[in-house]
């Protein structure tokens, strides 16, 4: 049996240890945002995120209990629209809460998602929206705030539907961009978005916008969850985006430059599609976020010694 010198086993530990800090273990992490279930710090139906400590309490976010706290006081704003138990200029309520029955794994249980809807104002009023503060319990433990030279890997679930203008009773015009999710750094950059277009028939379609809304060929099944996934590289301000729909992963966007470069990623913005009809249920379920650092110059110099010194060894290897 051939004996592994000492030297050579302390060069391949440094070149092991090397690869690790280059590469960096991804914090992977479901709290704050999740399942939007109780541990994830979410209240039942028409429990409003924009009015509740959402995803500031539970389990999986730090422990505590829910609580009714003042208007736009949270992790959640309310940007655009009436905030629940308002009702808009149509007499119907909009909300964003966790939401029994539409949970992607678990439908039809008191397992829960989030669901936005816009059932307030009328067919010619806008959006809702609403704005989401990434917090550390996202990031599995990192800053979002010095996320600046990092890679972030993202993915969620949605559940979209706009009513096309060929739909029964009214709909929408042909070209509606809805059911968005935006990406912003801390000074407020968008760098990019994700979303859907109605081209005026019954079928959505998967959009990005990343610079400007582009339609891609991929429908979307208004009933059923189809998974965004999303490689948000912040050292290099680009971005790479693909869509899962119908057991079919396609990319839509690879390495693009974002809209505007981003200092960090701090927040989200999700808005609903404009006009109301209640079938118009916006779900999201299960967000995941990895961050995977930038190494530090040193480790980068460990790892360039340790490589040469091992290929250097197995040349002089008999």
């Amino acid at each position: 049996m051939k004996i592994q010198s000492p030297t050579k086993s302390t060069l391949a530990a440094t070149f092991t240890f090397g690869l690790i800090q280059l590469i960096g273990t991804p914090q992977t992490a479901e709290a704050y945002l999740g399942g939007f279930e109780s541990v994830d710090g979410y209240g039942s139906f028409l429990t409003e995120v924009s009015t509740s400590n959402a995803g500031a309490h539970g389990a999986n976010a730090g422990g505590g209990t829910l609580a009714t706290i003042p208007l736009n006081t949270g992790l959640w704003t309310k940007l655009q629209g009436p905030v629940y138990p308002a009702t808009g200029t149509a007499g119907g309520i909009a909300y964003a809460t966790g939401h029994q029955n539409l949970d992607r794994l678990n439908p039809g249980t008191s397992a829960q998602a989030l669901v936005i809807t816009t059932n307030a104002d009328g067919w010619g009023a806008g959006p809702q929206e609403y704005s989401y503060s990434v917090d550390t319990f996202d990031l599995g433990g990192a800053n979002p705030l010095t996320t600046g030279s990092d890679t972030i890997d993202i993915s969620f679930w949605s559940c979209a539907q706009i009513v096309g203008s060929s739909d029964p009773a009214n709909g929408l015009g042909a070209g509606t961009i809805g059911d968005t999710v935006s990406f912003y750094d801390s000074s407020g950059n968008l760098g990019f978005s994700v979303g859907y277009r109605q081209p005026g028939v019954t079928t959505d379609f998967a959009a990005t916008n990343v610079g400007s809304w582009v339609q891609s060929a991929v429908a979307v099944n208004p009933s059923t969850y189809h998974r965004w996934d999303i490689t948000l590289d912040l050292l290099n301000d680009t971005v790479s985006i693909d869509i899962f729909e119908a057991g079919t992963l396609t990319s839509l966007v690879s390495g693009a430059p974002l809209v505007n470069n981003m200092n960090n990623f701090s927040e989200m913005r999700f808005e609903s599609t404009p006009g109301v009809n209640n079938a118009k249920i916006w779900s999201l379920d299960d967000v995941g976020m990895a961050v995977r650092p930038v190494p530090e110059p040193a480790s980068l110099g460990l790892f360039a010694l340790g490589l040469g010194a091992l290929a250097s060894r197995t040349r002089r290897q008999p």
